[in-house]
Order: structure tokens, then C-alpha cells, then sequence
């Protein structure tokens, strides 16, 4: 802005020389003289018709000597108001005006037909997102949905208003507005993946089903998608089958970065994946001599630990 304000002023400034530049440099001596010829010639002009009314005998003598002596000391008066007040002075006095005049004018101008809030700092937006409460959030979420219905043919739009629903923890609006995107957009592999996440959430935090075969298919999309194998380990697992999570978390796992915290998740859900399946394998003949044990122990009761893996660990209850 300041930077605006020097070049404003250095333009106005020549502007003004331009301007007041004829007004300084007139010489007042010319301009004294030219007065004084055209007064001059008025007063003879005035002296012939005084002589001309003498002459016709409608003047007499004595009136025409006193109006000439009259005529001639009005010229005298007007010549020596004229050396105090020259021209050059005239001209000074509206160079100052037109000097004061201008920026003025030009300033007032801008105001009114400019931009003068294209003269303060631009304010980048601030993240404001812990100040927003959740009446905020919920009318910009609901207006987001008004703006759905008028432009049903949003993916994009669909997606994000279900990103919105599933941050309010609205899972059930969250799967049906994911469930238009994927409408819209049956061949990307992000829509298909958030919307499984969402329709595992709404319906009881379990993949089982729907979920997973959106899951499946955004793998087919797009075999290296995170998210999506992800998911799919987790559905495997919940299946009681540790074998297919192993595998698909082994791959995730060469997709992220080997240093990041991600990695350490994935790794030890791959630890406890396969705790799981050796402990499975490993219980397999003892389970088929139970009964036997059961009735020669008289045994009523089977105990043991049940643990999560992580990436079913934020999905679960603490009870």
C-alpha cells in the first residue's frame, strides 16, 4: 500500500508541473504593458465621444473639461492598481489553487468511483476450525445439502457431504449421500472406499457384507489404494480370517513410508494377525478331542484373552 501512495504522489506531482508550469513563468512586465495599452485605448475611446458631444454643442465647455479631468484620473487609478496587482501575481495565486485543487479532486475521485479496499493488506484466511461451533457446523452442512438438491449431479459435492455427515458422526446420512457419489462415480475408488467406511459404521461398525464389497471392488480399481486395503485386512480379520489380512496389510505396508507411525500400526496388526492364526492352527487338534476333555475333566467352561488389532481398536467400544 505504501509503495501505491509513492507512485500516487511522484504521478501527481508531475501532473502538477504540467499544469502550473504555464501559470509560473508568465511575465508579469508583458502582461503590465498590454493593460496598460488597452486602457489607454478605452480612454481615448471615451475622450473622442466627450470631444464629438462638445463639438455637437450638446457638452458644454465646462462639463466637457470636468469630465476629462474625471476620464483622466480614473486611468491613473486603474494604471496604478494595475503595478500592484500585476498578472504574474494573478497567475501565482491560481497556480497555488490549482495546485491544492488537484490532488484533492483526484483523491476524492478515487474514493468514489475506485477500489480504495484493493489498498489494504489482503487477511489470509485463519483456521478458525476451533472457534466454529456446532450450530456453524451443522448450517453449513445444511447448506451444503440444499446446494445437493439443486445440482443432484455433484459427485464431488455428494462426497463431501458425506465427509460432513461422517464428522458429525451422522453415519446413516453420511452411507446415503456416499451412496449418490458412488452413483455418479461408480469407477473411483475413493468414493467406493469412504462410502464402504461409512455403511461399515451405520451399520453396527462391522464390514460384513456391502462394506467389503465396495472394498473389494475399489480394489479392483486401484490394487495399491491405502484405505481400501486398509479395509480390507479389517474385514478379513473379522472374518476369523487372518490369513487374507496378513496379506493385505503386508502390502499396504510397502506403501507407506517405512519410518512413519502408520507403519508401525500396520506392522503390529500384522504381528497380532499372525499371533492369531499360528494360536488358530495350533488349538485345531485340541479342539477335536474337547469333548473327551470336557467329559473327563467335567469342565464347563472355556477361558482366554480376546485382543484387537488397531485398526479395529477406534472402531470398538471400551467396553
Amino acid at each position: 500500500m505504501t509503495l501505491f501512495w509513492i507512485i500516487a504522489a511522484l504521478l501527481t506531482l508531475l501532473a502538477l508541473a504540467i499544469l502550473l508550469w504555464p501559470l509560473l513563468r508568465r511575465n508579469g512586465k508583458k502582461n503590465s504593458v498590454a493593460a496598460d495599452a488597452l486602457n489607454v485605448a478605452v480612454y481615448r475611446d471615451q475622450l473622442r465621444e466627450l470631444e464629438a458631444d462638445r463639438a455637437a454643442g450638446t457638452l458644454t465647455e465646462d462639463n466637457y473639461q470636468r469630465a476629462r479631468v474625471e476620464l483622466e484620473r480614473r486611468m491613473l487609478d486603474d494604471v496604478d492598481q494595475q503595478q500592484h496587482a500585476t498578472p504574474q501575481t494573478a497567475g501565482r495565486l491560481s497556480a497555488w489553487l490549482v495546485g491544492a485543487a488537484a490532488p484533492l479532486l483526484a483523491v476524492g475521485v478515487y474514493f468514489v468511483a475506485g477500489n480504495p479496499r484493493a489498498l489494504s493488506p489482503v487477511e489470509l484466511p485463519r483456521d478458525t476450525s476451533k472457534g466454529v461451533t456446532a450450530q456453524q457446523v451443522e448450517a453449513m452442512v445444511a447448506k451444503l445439502s440444499e446446494r445437493m438438491k439443486q445440482n443432484p449431479d455433484d459427485p464431488q459435492g455428494w462426497a463431501m457431504l458425506g465427509r460432513s455427515y461422517a464428522v458429525m458422526n451422522r453415519f446413516d446420512d453420511a452411507a446415503a449421500a456416499y451412496a449418490q457419489a458412488a452413483k455418479r462415480a461408480p469407477d473411483s475408488p475413493h468414493v467406493l472406499t469412504d462410502f464402504a467406511d461409512a455403511l461399515a459404521m451405520a451399520r453396527g461398525q462391522s464390514l460384513q457384507g456391502e462394506p467389503e464389497a465396495l472394498v473389494l471392488r475399489a480394489l479392483k480399481l486401484d490394487p495399491n489404494h491405502n484405505k481400501a486395503l486398509a479395509l480390507a485386512g479389517s474385514a478379513a480379520l473379522e472374518r476369523n480370517d487372518a490369513v487374507n489380512a496378513i496379506k493385505h496389510w503386508e502390502k499396504l505396508v510397502t506403501l507407506v513410508p517405512a519410518d512413519s507411525e502408520m507403519a508401525r500400526d500396520i506392522k503390529a496388526s500384522i504381528n497380532e494377525a499372525r499371533a492369531m492364526a499360528g494360536g488358530a492352527s495350533a488349538r485345531q487338534p485340541a479342539e477335536k478331542t474337547a469333548p473327551d476333555s470336557a467329559t473327563a475333566t467335567g469342565a464347563t467352561g472355556v477361558s482366554g484373552t480376546v485382543t484387537l488389532v488397531p485398526a479395529l481398536r477406534a472402531k470398538a467400544a471400551p467396553d
